[in-house]
């Protein structure tokens, strides 16, 4: 694109767990995009239940230490964060977190659909992106969780792109 990255990701570590070296050898790329507002994108996972391809094995912890290392940088974890935004309740965590962001890929396959209601909830919906992880699960799978979550169709359309329009047009 003519006018740079709009983002960089889904950054996974698969086989072996992200560790502090590989957040430092990170270290010139991310403080760049922390300047240029460019997000990230993480895979991450919860690391309990059930095994399945793609599940890394990276403590949350890991992923903390990189969100307090670049706390201007836009973060998007994937797959709900693993279960990240249920350490919001925490205030200080919360305040940690003001620029870290959930999408919903693989959701069916994890989470009953009680987990929009419930990060609508502690995150705000403003911090929850669309995301599919397609051609894993088709798009339609998620528009009908959506449509039985019990949100009201203005959250439903801030999920679908609306939030992710908005953090790009902070840029």
């Amino acid at each position: 694109m003519k006018s740079g990255a709009q983002g960089v990701g889904e950054i996974a570590f698969y086989c072996d767990e992200m560790t502090s070296q590989n957040i430092q050898s990170m270290k010139p790329t991310l403080t760049q995009m922390e300047r240029k507002g460019i997000p990230l994108l993480l895979h991450t996972n919860e690391t309990i239940g059930h095994f399945y391809p793609g599940k890394g094995r990276t403590p949350l912890e890991r992923f903390y230490e990189m969100i307090l290392s670049f706390p201007s940088l836009p973060i998007i974890l994937a797959h709900w964060g693993g279960g990240f935004p249920f350490y919001e309740l925490m205030p200080e965590v919360a305040k940690v977190m003001s620029n870290v962001y959930y999408d919903t890929a693989a959701s069916p396959f994890l989470y009953s659909k009680k987990i929009y209601a419930v990060a609508r909830e502690i995150v705000g919906v403003e911090k929850i992106f669309f995301g599919t992880d397609f051609p894993l699960i088709p798009p339609q799978r998620y528009y009908r969780e959506l449509e039985g979550s019990g949100l009201s169709k203005r959250d439903r359309e801030k999920i679908l792109g609306l939030n992710f329009s908005r953090l790009i047009k902070k840029r």
